[in-house]
């Protein structure tokens, strides 16, 4: 009976390191790090993670979901950029009241959103690819915010938006707690809902979907205005913490989300993906982000390390599922 018990325990580790093989690597990664430097750990430093990789976690989810969906967004970085220029800018002109700062997140939240639904209209009417469509509108989204600031960046010193990017409840930064809520309301949505499903359907195969009477067009529409919506989002959040804006901010932010998606084990083929592993995998990009600086890794190097370990979580994810030993579900 003790030998069962034993072998049933090596069979059910067995099935958990096959089948979250990029946790096993997580956890591994955490515990080399804790060992090396041991106050990697501290609460101070995990707090601080958290916040980073909240702000690129929104824009990651809404990538995620458009992944899954069979599109993606190469503008995302831009209309982030632009979102940052826009929040500050109203926050300096309405921001000296309560009601101000609500209509400045609204209407960022608004632009950035019809610039999404610009993205989406362009794809679903113009028969044009999202690659092509997007690549187009980061170039004039970009092009327009520096001409909006000629060039410059902007700041901003609202004390209510720099005490919300600095406080915390219970320890965990608002910003986190926004976060928290978006991962909440996606796994909703995805899970549980019509949308959530038909979504899966469109990006699992689309003619099917298409016949089956999944209005298809109408969901990759929505699909680019969810990421204009969290890429508008995200710049308010950001600028909660930095207290300005910049194109220059965040021009990684679209291969940023793309590579916690894919590291989070949903396929760039659509049809598949889980937003909850996303949260895992913009939190693996974001420990590794402040490991090289832990350990003192020159800056030149940080790139080609980030990059090294991103194939590594991809090839040995894609060797797991292309052995058959892990299932890619919802």
């Amino acid at each position: 009976m003790h030998q069962t018990r034993k072998r049933s325990l090596t069979d059910s580790v067995f099935r958990f390191s096959k089948n979250q093989p990029i946790l096993l690597l997580f956890l591994a990664f955490l515990i080399a790090m804790v060992i090396l430097r041991p106050h990697f750990m501290s609460v101070t430093n995990v707090r601080n993670i958290l916040i980073d990789a909240s702000i690129y976690g929104v824009a990651a989810l809404a990538m995620t979901i458009a992944i899954i969906c069979g599109e993606f967004d190469l503008s995302l970085s831009a209309n982030f950029g632009w979102s940052q220029i826009f929040f500050c800018y109203l926050l300096n002109t309405w921001g000296d009241r309560a009601g101000g700062i609500v209509a400045s997140l609204v209407c960022v939240l608004v632009v950035s959103t019809l610039i999404g639904c610009v993205n989406g209209l362009i794809v679903v009417k113009g028969k044009i690819s999202a690659f092509i469509a997007t690549l187009g509108t980061n170039m004039i989204i970009r092009g327009l915010a520096l001409l909006f600031i000629g060039g410059e960046m902007i700041n901003t010193s609202n004390e209510f938006i720099t005490e919300f990017g600095r406080g915390a409840f219970l320890g965990i930064s608002y910003i986190t707690y926004v976060f928290i809520a978006v991962v909440l309301v996606a796994f909703f949505v995805m899970r549980y809902t019509r949308f959530g499903r038909n979504i899966y359907a469109t990006g699992g195969n689309y003619n099917s979907a298409k016949l089956s009477g999944i209005k298809v067009d109408r969901y990759k529409f929505s699909i680019f205005s969810i990421l204009g919506f969290a890429a508008g989002l995200a710049a308010a959040l950001f600028v909660c913490l930095m207290r300005s804006g910049s194109v220059l901010y965040g021009t990684d932010l679209a291969l940023t989300c793309v590579a916690a998606t894919v590291i989070g084990g949903t396929p760039l083929s659509g049809g598949r993906g889980n937003v909850i592993k996303t949260v895992l995998g913009i939190i693996l990009l974001y420990v590794l982000y402040r490991a090289l600086s832990f350990l003192g890794i020159h800056g030149y190097y940080n790139n080609m390390i980030k990059g090294g370990v991103i194939m590594t979580v991809v090839m040995i994810d894609a060797y797991f599922t292309r052995s058959g030993l892990v299932a890619r579900g919802k």
